[in-house]
């Protein structure tokens, strides 16, 4: 089968984080060819990739994933007529439900010319409803006059969870769904956690309000820690103001220490897994979580929110999942802070067991090799 895709970023890109590694993941999984449709420079940078030739089909990292990299600019519906043409594909895949260049625009060039019925769109959690925090008047008008126009009307929804499914219906109750978990580049470590002095938190997520860095350094302010933490965070700097908060909050402690990292790839990330005691990150909602499955699989216990798909944490030994109640996060946090380390091993054992069993389990990947079937 020949899929077409379209999205914002792709590899060699890493800043625009987790829809580009759930893309990756899911095409290396599969046996179909991919003719993948994307910018030639990565989120947030106007500098062409080294190495990539623009605007023309290459090879990527497996045989049947080809790119074509271009200027957002050359994406006309010109364009993707032409290559619908040369490439006639049985799918159009959709990275994205808001991007004007790498959705709309192919949505519509579909509508126009009778290929509704081959697109697959994942709205990769942008149908939540924390993500209508951010410009929420904007994209409700959007998808009223969206909705008038049928602009979405016979295609396929690509839900990567039962709880994404319910959002996609929440909006279109008469959508096609089809269900296909994300899958993870993660792998299960061997490596044996042991705690140390300081005590490390790990925080993974650009710096957004929608991460929950807010709620997370309330529930710090009310944590009671008995020995040195440090609290390292890891992400691309969006939010000038956050980042200026974030900042300035460790001249606030006596015993934490708060240290930003900036933007690193997954290779870079492995130092960070491994030295983390637990990971933190009460986010006010999330699709899937690729850093959650990377700290699960490293042996990691996590605090995250109960906005997330990963579920019976506490019950598995694994972490706890909170309201954003910055009372009950700072009880979760003080619990690993005070674990003799006989304890904290149980947690680190049952989070690699959680994740064994979990991430890129043979459900999850059976219902990803049929999502285009």
């Amino acid at each position: 089968m020949k899929i077409m895709v379209f999205t914002d970023w792709f590899y060699p890109g890493s800043q625009a984080g987790g829809p580009i590694q759930s893309l990756i993941s899911m095409m290396k999984l599969s046996s179909d060819s991919f003719f993948v449709v994307t910018r030639n420079t990565d989120l947030n940078s106007t500098t062409p990739y080294p190495g990539i030739r623009s605007n023309t089909w290459q090879e990527s990292f497996q045989k049947n994933i080809q790119v074509y990299y271009l200027n957002e600019n050359s994406l006309t519906e010109n364009f993707i007529f032409k290559i619908h043409n040369e490439i006639k594909p049985d799918r159009i895949y959709l990275n994205s439900m808001w991007s004007p260049k790498f959705t709309l625009l192919p949505l519509n060039a579909s509508r126009k010319n009778g290929w509704s019925q081959q697109v697959v769109l994942a709205p990769r959690g942008m149908l939540k409803p924390a993500a209508f925090d951010q410009k929420g008047f904007k994209k409700k008008l959007f998808l009223f006059a969206a909705k008038l126009n049928k602009l979405y009307a016979n295609i396929i929804w690509h839900a990567t969870s039962e709880i994404e499914e319910a959002e996609i219906r929440n909006q279109f109750p008469k959508a096609n769904i089809r269900i296909a978990p994300n899958i993870s580049n993660a792998a299960i470590s061997n490596l044996k956690k042991e705690l140390a002095s300081p005590f490390r938190i790990l925080t993974v997520g650009r710096i957004s309000p929608e991460k929950g860095y807010y709620e997370a350094l309330d529930a710090i302010r009310k944590c009671n820690p008995k020995k040195p933490v440090q609290w390292d965070i890891v992400g691309l700097k969006e939010n000038a103001e956050l980042v200026r908060v974030m900042l300035n909050a460790e001249q606030e402690f006596s015993s934490i220490k708060i240290q930003m990292h900036g933007h690193k790839n997954l290779d870079e990330l492995k130092t960070f897994y491994e030295k983390a005691h637990i990971f933190f990150l009460p986010s006010r909602g999330e699709n899937y979580g690729h850093a959650i499955a990377e700290a699960l699989s490293y042996g990691t216990p996590v605090v995250i929110s109960d906005s997330t798909p990963w579920e019976n944490l506490e019950e598995e030994f694994a972490g706890k999942a909170n309201t954003l109640n910055k009372w009950n996060l700072a009880e979760s946090l003080d619990f690993f802070f005070n674990l003799p380390n006989e304890d904290y091993q149980l947690w680190s054992k049952g989070a690699l067991r959680y994740a064994a069993k979990h991430v890129n389990s043979p459900t999850i990947l059976a219902q990803n090799k049929s999502l285009f079937v």
